[in-house]
């Protein structure tokens, strides 16, 4: 004859078996539709699946575009002197463009739910590579726009001056307003961090859009686009392209911040 403890055991392991085995069954019947790979084994939802390849295609495509403007800009900087030498000027080609062309622009690139390079590092991870490549795009940007505006040939009052100076500006603000960011919620009795993040991201994103209008606009200037006209027609599309990808989802980060802010 079993003994009473012997047998409330047994009813407790079954109890759990039974519970173990009831969960996942139940699991299954409420999850979504989803077609099921033979060979894998696993379930998939196609639409959701062909949308994140499309997108991912897309960001590589990007990418192409950032190495050809990047390269184009070196090109152009390094055999436009008929004796070869290195001029202020062409110095600021090289660092000012790509500060902004590369640096700032994988720097928000790297935020990018469906970018290939940061995709699956942690949003820990993807701060600090943020940071650091904000940091080393707004070297760049300040030693391009200084050494330009130490060339003699180089006006600051034509749009293209003007916008450099004022993308410099906004640099800047968001470099600082990214660290105010990025400690904010250490120090929470003095600033939000919630609004700080907002102001950070409405920052960058207008620094980052008038260096790339500046860009666009020094594709546009005569001293490159008189002897390549139809490149110089090229690269303008890809820096606008460039340009409205990376937009796309730091808006709709803004928007739902604001949302959880508000």
């Amino acid at each position: 004859m079993d003994r009473p403890g012997t047998s409330r055991q047994s009813v407790e392991k079954i109890e759990v078996f039974e519970v173990r085995e009831h969960v996942p069954y139940q699991a299954e019947i409420t999850r979504a539709p989803a077609e099921y790979d033979e060979e894998s084994g696993e379930t998939y939802d196609s639409w959701s699946s062909a949308w994140k390849s499309i997108c991912q295609l897309y960001n590589l495509l990007h990418h192409m575009q950032v190495a050809i403007v990047v390269y184009c800009l070196w090109h152009f900087a390094l055999t436009s002197s008929p004796n070869g030498s290195i001029t202020n000027l062409q110095l600021h080609i090289i660092f000012a463009g790509t500060g902004y062309q590369l640096f700032l622009v994988e720097a928000i690139l790297t935020l990018h739910r469906h970018n290939s390079w940061s995709f699956q590092l942690s949003d820990d991870s993807k701060r600090i590579v943020h940071g650091c490549l904000q940091l080393i795009g707004s070297v760049f940007v300040m030693a391009g726009t200084f050494l330009g505006l130490a060339d003699v040939n180089i006006s600051v009052i034509t749009p293209h001056g003007i916008c450099g100076i004022i993308a410099l500006g906004f640099t800047l603000l968001s470099f600082l307003s990214g660290i105010m960011a990025l400690f904010s919620s250490k120090v929470r009795l003095m600033v939000k961090s919630g609004p700080m993040k907002m102001v950070h991201m409405a920052v960058g994103l207008f620094a980052i859009s008038m260096g790339l209008v500046t860009i666009a606009m020094g594709f546009h200037m005569p001293v490159f686009s008189s002897s390549q006209e139809r490149l110089s027609t090229a690269l303008i599309v890809f820096v606008v392209l460039n340009l409205v990808y990376i937009l796309i989802q730091p808006i709709v980060n803004i928007v739902s911040t604001t949302k959880r802010v508000m």
